[in-house]
């Protein structure tokens, strides 16, 4: 079935479904926010339509942006799609427009169930190299506060994947400690994982 384009209510729209930022830079939607109510806006959302309503698939920003300018519509193009493909709409948007954090990255390719696949194959599916498919394996390891505080803007990401190359959580979660409490440098860093990996590091 080919797109439409429709002025579709706010109160309509499921945000959370198939999106994948968590959080948005309060920066950047407050300049969105300055542009649309000046401009409108310019370039639709993207949504599919469920028994409900409509689930959004591109344009969360955008979406947010309308709702504090208290606007009861927005304009949207409205595509026929499954779940996956949704997500997978969403992932590229992403990456042309804006980039990912990896922990929003990562989230997503855990709720499409893309880890049982070889790198190769994942990679395939979603124009990402075999390399960026193992080192998000690699970062989908770390337990759970440690992908939120690269979410935050906590740690950086290469902090973070230097971690996954300790084999145990205990290590991990302690490192992540040491981290928060005196901010190494990355080579500090990564030479502290080695002592830890050799056993040759003092308690941290």
């Amino acid at each position: 079935m080919p797109d439409t384009f429709l002025d579709i209510p706010l109160d309509q729209i499921d945000a959370q479904k198939l999106t994948l930022r968590e959080r948005l830079d309060e920066r950047g939607l407050s300049a969105l926010t300055a542009s649309i109510q000046r401009y409108g806006v310019i370039e639709p959302i993207v949504v599919t339509p469920t028994e409900e309503g409509y689930n959004l698939v591109v344009g969360k920003r955008r979406l947010e942006a309308c709702r504090r300018l208290g606007h009861a519509t927005i304009p949207a193009i409205v595509r026929r799609v499954s779940e996956d493909r949704g997500r997978e709409l969403s992932y590229q948007s992403n990456l042309q427009v804006n980039g990912l954090n990896m922990a929003d990255e990562v989230d997503f390719l855990r709720r499409i169930d893309i880890f049982h696949l070889p790198d190769e194959e994942a990679a395939g599916r979603l124009a990402m190299t075999a390399d960026e498919v193992a080192v998000a394996r690699r970062f989908n390891r770390l337990p759970p506060p440690i992908r939120e505080a690269v979410r935050t803007g906590e740690i950086d990401e290469r902090r973070a994947l230097a971690l996954t190359r300790l084999a145990h959580e205990t290590d991990q979660t302690r490192m992540f400690r040491y981290i928060r409490e005196n901010d190494p440098p990355i080579e500090a860093l990564e030479n502290m994982v080695n002592r830890v990996r050799t056993g040759d590091a003092p308690y941290i």
